[in-house]
């Protein structure tokens, strides 16, 4: 398999160089199409999948609820039919949110649930397109109301408790690990491959 290798420093103040150096590995390989800078970005984002998760299991399908099917078919429907709410309200969070050129962070998961299950269950049966939009309307100014605070930076640092791995092992430093002051594109500085020994 043909992979991208990205090698770049995370320039927050505070970071050793031992924390801050990353190596990141892709299939996008067209560098026009997806550039270093932007990947970097987006991967220290990766964590949210997370989230996504307790979206899915905890709140929008509930706690200890289980799918009623009693069919590998019907299982299959019902899994695609949580996938979809799922996708509608992360859709509308974003439109939501850049309505006013938000962080889609700053829209709540939670609230975006309620607040589309309320619209649904207050006016139930079918109703016409302009009552439609209209009514989205209501439910973004409804969760605009509602904004989450800015999220904070977050940094760990790569090691372990015990020394089984190869990772470095955890010391009374890392308790209290320096936090991120920047975001995006500008905090990474891609790192340039140096050329091979002869």
């Amino acid at each position: 398999m043909q992979v991208r290798v990205l090698a770049y420093q995370l320039n927050d103040a505070g970071v050793t160089a031992a924390a801050g150096d990353y190596r990141l590995v892709t299939t996008l390989l067209d560098p026009r199409r997806y550039p270093a800078r932007q990947l970097a970005a987006l991967y220290r984002e990766r964590w949210e999948i997370e989230s996504v998760f307790a979206e899915l299991k905890t709140y929008q399908r509930g706690a200890k609820v289980v799918l009623s099917s009693k069919t590998p078919d019907g299982v299959l429907q019902q899994i695609w039919a949580h996938l979809l709410v799922h996708h509608a309200l992360r859709e509308l969070m974003a439109r939501t949110a850049a309505t006013r050129e938000l962080d889609p962070d700053r829209i709540s998961f939670t609230e975006t649930l309620r607040s589309a299950r309320r619209s649904v269950t207050a006016t139930p049966g079918g109703f016409s397109p302009e009552l439609l939009v209209q009514a989205l309307h209501v439910l973004q100014e409804d969760l605009l109301e509602e904004l989450l605070p800015a999220r904070r930076l977050r940094s760990q640092p790569r090691v372990v408790k015990r020394k089984m791995s190869n990772y470095w092992l955890k010391q009374p430093e890392h308790r209290h690990w320096t936090q991120p002051t920047r975001t995006g594109a500008r905090a990474i500085r891609i790192k340039r491959p140096q050329p091979a020994d002869p």
